[in-house]
C-alpha cells in the first residue's frame, strides 16, 4: 500500500521555481491498477518518480507498506528499491549484449538470491509473458514490443510489492501497446501485482482499475468518492 501526504515538488533553474507537485496526497490499494494521467506537464512522471523513491519530495512523505521512506537513508532506498519495488520505462534499458534471460536475471543477481530457484523463476515468468521460445535471443534479435517484455519481466520476476510503469507505451504502435497493456492487465489480475502506471493517452484508461488525474501539479480527481472533480 501507498499513501502519499501533502507531496511538493520545487524544481529551481537558475532564478526560476517551477512547482512540478503542488500538495498531492494519494492512496494506493495492495492489488490496485491505477493510472496515473493528465495534460504534459502536470506532474504525472514527476509523481511516480517520488513514488518509487527515485527522487525526493520537496515537502510531504510516502509510505509504502507501513514504512516511512522518509526516514530510510540513502543506501537503505536502495536496498527498498530493489527488493521491493519493480520499474518499467519508455526506453527499454536492456544490457544489448546478454540474452533475454540474462537480462531478467540481472536483479536476482544482485540481490545475491539462490541460482537454480532464480533461474526456475525466470524461466516461469518469461513463459508467461509469451517469450518463452526466446530466451537465448539478444535485443538486436527483438521487436520493440518484445524488448519492453523482457522488461515487464525483469521487473515483476523478484514479485515487487509495486510495479511503476512510466508511459511504457510511448515507443510503441497501437498493437504492440494493447499487447503491453493487455499483459499489464493479465498479471494484475492473475497475480495480483500492484501496478501504478503513467499514461497520457486516453484509449488506455480503459485498462485502468482507477485513475488519478493531475493538473498543474495537483489532484484534480482520484476515482473515489473523496476524489476532487474539478475538470
Amino acid at each position: 500500500m501507498i499513501i502519499a501526504r501533502e507531496l511538493f515538488r520545487i524544481y529551481t533553474m537558475g532564478k526560476v521555481r517551477v512547482n512540478a507537485l503542488n500538495g498531492v496526497s494519494i492512496a494506493i490499494q495492495h492489488g490496485e491498477f491505477v493510472g496515473i494521467t493528465g495534460p504534459s506537464g502536470s506532474g504525472k512522471s514527476t509523481l511516480m518518480h517520488l513514488l518509487g523513491l527515485l527522487d525526493h519530495p520537496t515537502a510531504g512523505e510516502i509510505e509504502i507498506d507501513g514504512i516511512r521512506t522518509n526516514t530510510l537513508t540513502k543506501e537503505q532506498r536502495q536496498v527498498f528499491r530493489l527488493h521491493r519495488l519493480g520499474f518499467v520505462f519508455q526506453e527499454y534499458a536492456l544490457v544489448p549484449e546478454l540474452t533475454v534471460f540474462e537480462n531478467v536475471i540481472l536483479p536476482f543477481m544482485a540481490r545475491e538470491e539462490p541460482p537454480d530457484s532464480s533461474r526456475d523463476r525466470v524461466i516461469e515468468i518469461l513463459k508467461i509473458i509469451g517469450l518463452g521460445e526466446r530466451t537465448d535471443h539478444l535485443q538486436s534479435e527483438l521487436s520493440g514490443g518484445e524488448q519492453q517484455r523482457v522488461a515487464i519481466a525483469r521487473a515483476i520476476a523478484g514479485n515487487p510489492s509495486i510495479l511503476f510503469a512510466d508511459e511504457p507505451c510511448a515507443n510503441l504502435d497501437t498493437e504492440n501497446s494493447r499487447i503491453i497493456l493487455d499483459l499489464f492487465a493479465r498479471i494484475n489480475r492473475e497475480m495480483g501485482q500492484t501496478i501504478v502506471m503513467v499514461s497520457h493517452e486516453d484509449w488506455h484508461q480503459e485498462y485502468f482499475g482507477r485513475i488519478i488525474r493531475l493538473r498543474d501539479g495537483r489532484v484534480v480527481s482520484d476515482g473515489t468518492e473523496a476524489g476532487r472533480e474539478t475538470a
